[in-house]
């Protein structure tokens, strides 16, 4: 027996994907999760498609993405060539112009991870959990940003250092210098 395809849930569902216009870095990843929920309810009008896109956002927001263009689901005519309407996909692209940052090519920024640096290297206290807090969005911003060609690897290394307390990073470093003997004292440790 084939599964059947389930209900596009209502506006305030738990399992509706959710946006905060405050992190429009996750921009992206709401879309991710709608098209999934699409794919299971087995959704593929781009009309319907737009319209449960805005249905789940705040409502201000709503009114922003379906006052594009590309959300109105017009036809052109081409002397007798009958056109398609705008498509999910350019609409989806429109919305994600509107907000500076989402775009896969900026994801993350070396601002950012100079940032995270020295808001680390300025904490008042330093426990195991706020170097693990900083190890893994160190390495969340930093593994993006070297994918991409925007640092390199040593770079990458030296700042990862100066984000940590110099009291304990010269405790760290006379450990790695008894346990890496041959390591050059100019090259940071990886």
């Amino acid at each position: 027996m084939e599964p059947t395809a389930q209900c596009m849930p209502p506006r305030n569902h738990f399992s509706v994907p959710k946006w905060d216009e405050a992190k429009p870095r996750e921009l992206t990843q709401y879309f991710k999760e709608l098209e999934y929920l699409f794919r299971d309810c087995g959704i593929t009008d781009h009309t319907q498609m737009k319209e449960y896109a805005a249905r789940y956002v705040m409502y201000n927001t709503a009114e922003t993405w379906t006052g594009l263009p590309e959300f109105v689901a017009t036809t052109i005519s081409i002397g007798d060539q009958a056109a398609t309407a705008i498509s999910y996909k350019n609409w989806k692209e429109a919305v994600i112009r509107l907000y500076p940052g989402t775009e896969e090519s900026m994801h993350y920024t070396v601002n950012e991870l100079h940032q995270l640096v020295q808001d680390n290297f300025n904490l008042s206290t330093y426990t195991l959990g706020t170097f693990l807090t900083y190890y893994q969005e160190f390495q969340k911003i930093s593994w993006w940003l070297l994918q991409h060609g925007k640092i390199h690897a040593n770079k990458e290394r030296c700042l990862f250092q100066q984000g940590i307390l110099t009291s304990l990073w010269a405790k760290i470093a006379r450990r790695l210098e008894i346990l890496k003997p041959t390591h050059h004292p100019e090259d940071p440790y990886n």
